[in-house]
């Protein structure tokens, strides 16, 4: 069904229908005859019956209205929340919808209800990308819990820095909000690896490798913002700044030939 449809003003001469409140007295009092034992009827042809009524009064579904939408498509809502127009409002099971919805890739939760006579508003809160994880696959889009966004383009997020190393994910958000409180030095910021699953180093885009401390990174962040100020050292032709000794900056040169050794 269309998500948005414009309901043309009840035209003043159209006989008054019954209020949705009379029908649901009418429907108690059935129930209280029913519960009496004084007439039995299958429980499906009633409700199907109360339904009919209900939306021939005019609560009937006309009118979705979402709030929330960036990246999810409409398309995506439409074939997950499988409306009919017309249908009775009051049948649709707005639990099951909703669940239908949070399945979506993009959705991290949502929330429907219902604004009688004839409209349902749809509110979903979507996953925030923070960085590209990089997997065997190649490289996935992933929220700030680590979560892999499915049915995101990674080639859409090329800004965002890349993420790898074992248990990466779910501690990149962390690390990103530290390195987010120095905008200069996050700007030139190309790839996150997390090392031994105990501290991070941070490839920048001209090639230079930082290596923070397991302990106080945002410390050493802060410190390396306050050096940089001072001289301009992350333009320069480096290979390393290692920021894990708290009183020293230790600096390595970019040489042409340089041996191969584990990280610790």
């Amino acid at each position: 069904m269309r998500l948005a449809k414009q309901i043309a003003p009840e035209d003043k001469k159209t006989p008054r229908r019954m209020s949705l409140r009379g029908y649901l007295f009418g429907f108690l009092a059935l129930c209280f005859i029913l519960g009496s034992g004084i007439i039995i009827i299958q429980w499906p042809t009633i409700k199907t019956g109360f339904l009919h009524q209900i939306a021939e009064a005019g609560f009937k579904l006309e009118t979705v209205t979402i709030n929330g939408r960036n990246h999810t498509t409409h398309q995506e809502l439409n074939d997950a929340l499988k409306l009919q127009n017309g249908a009775p409002i009051l049948s649709i099971n707005l639990t099951e919808k909703r669940l239908q919805i949070e399945q979506l890739g993009w959705v991290e939760s949502a929330y429907l209800e219902r604004l009688l006579p004839n409209t349902l508003r749809l509110t979903i809160i979507e996953r925030t990308p923070i960085a590209l994880l990089q997997t065997n696959e190649g490289h996935q889009l992933i929220d700030d819990t680590g979560a892999i966004i499915a049915g995101a383009a990674p080639e859409a997020f090329s800004h965002l820095p890349v993420v790898s190393g074992k248990d990466a994910a779910r501690r990149a958000n962390h690390l990103i909000e530290i390195l987010k409180t120095e905008p200069e030095l996050y700007a030139e910021i190309w790839a996150i690896q997390h090392i031994s699953k105990r501290r991070w180093n941070v490839h920048m885009k001209n090639g230079i490798t930082i290596k923070l401390p397991e302990n106080e990174p945002g410390f050493a962040w802060s410190r390396l913002a306050r050096f940089e100020h001072r001289n301009q050292i992350i333009q320069r032709d480096l290979a390393v700044i290692d920021m894990r000794l708290q009183d020293q900056i230790l600096i390595e040169p970019n040489l042409p030939i340089r041996g191969k050794g584990q990280e610790t």
